[in-house]
């Protein structure tokens, strides 16, 4: 028996790719566009990651009571999760400010079913970031 093991996304990967390299880089391109089309496995998964993301950056307001500490630490937990310095600074300067007037703690993330591939027939997701 394999116990804990996550199947959702068995990918084939090359010898220099893994799964999580796939995941960041799919969290990536969703920070820097807003939303995204995918499958619904794939969706899912992003759809955990992102949300599991931005509930841990907005409890950093309740850890930390300095802003200059918040911010701080932000940047360090962006630089560890994200690819790209572009997509570090739109979470830090103007994602994170927003959710935080919103006063949630999770849910950032909406998920549309639209339809089916025309290629192979997988269903299709659109993911945004509320």
């Amino acid at each position: 028996m394999r116990h804990k093991v996550n199947k959702q996304l068995d990918m084939r990967l090359g010898v220099y790719q893994t799964r999580s390299n796939v995941i960041r880089t799919m969290l990536t391109n969703f920070v820097r566009e807003g939303h995204m089309t995918t499958s619904a496995k794939k969706a899912k998964v992003i759809k955990a990651e992102a949300d599991s993301f931005f509930a841990h950056l907005v409890g950093l307001f309740d850890t930390y009571k300095d802003e200059k500490d918040v911010r701080r630490e932000a940047i360090r937990y962006v630089k560890n999760v994200l690819f790209g310095e572009a997509e570090g600074k739109k979470v830090v300067n103007e994602i994170l400010p927003r959710l935080r007037q919103e006063n949630k703690k999770s849910g950032f993330i909406a998920s549309y079913k639209l339809g089916y591939r025309a290629g192979d027939g997988a269903e299709k997701i659109l993911l945004r970031l509320i």
